[in-house]
């Protein structure tokens, strides 16, 4: 069991890791960051704070998911970070916000409740993860292939908008 925890950590890491650096990457990336995010908390006067917040807590999962001691605190935030993430959304669906999602950088399709799937099947990766952690010692190839996993999973959740599209019939 400890290999599918292995594969989670590597999956939100990863995760967190690519949604923090398309944040980060220049002044126009944190620029529509900060757009998305006070479209999604409108009531919430310091929405600069807040997403100078969420950018911080990303990178804290990256850490502390990485670092054998801290794991289930990075799993934990990852749970917490992914709840308030959803929480937006739903107020913003109820609103009928049609915002892009800035999750990974910049998007055209709108917020809706693949958003929130998602989410929860991250949430529940987490709480996986969480639960399910121990130590890794042993077989280097099944190590890796956990790794390689998560990995390949996170590449997957990070370009699904895009992939949605890809797929999708065009209007």
């Amino acid at each position: 069991m400890e290999y599918v925890a292995l594969g989670c950590r590597s999956l939100v890491a990863l995760l967190f890791l690519v949604s923090a650096a398309s944040k980060l990457r220049s002044k126009g990336a944190y620029a529509g960051f900060l757009a998305a995010t006070r479209r999604l908390a409108p009531s919430w006067p310091p929405f600069r704070v807040a997403a100078a917040a969420v950018v911080a807590a990303e990178l804290a999962i990256v850490v502390l998911v990485a670092v054998p001691g801290t794991v289930r605190a990075g799993f934990a935030l990852a749970l917490g970070l992914l709840a308030a993430f959803t929480w937006a959304i739903l107020a913003a669906l109820r609103r009928a916000e049609r915002a892009p999602c800035a999750c990974f950088g910049a998007s055209d399709r709108p917020l809706g409740h693949g958003h929130v799937a998602r989410n929860l099947i991250l949430m529940a990766v987490s709480a996986l993860g969480l639960l399910m952690y121990a130590p890794v010692t042993g077989d280097v190839a099944a190590m890796l292939t956990a790794v390689a996993t998560g990995a390949v999973a996170a590449i997957v959740v990070a370009l699904g908008d895009d992939l949605i599209d890809l797929f999708s019939p065009t209007a």
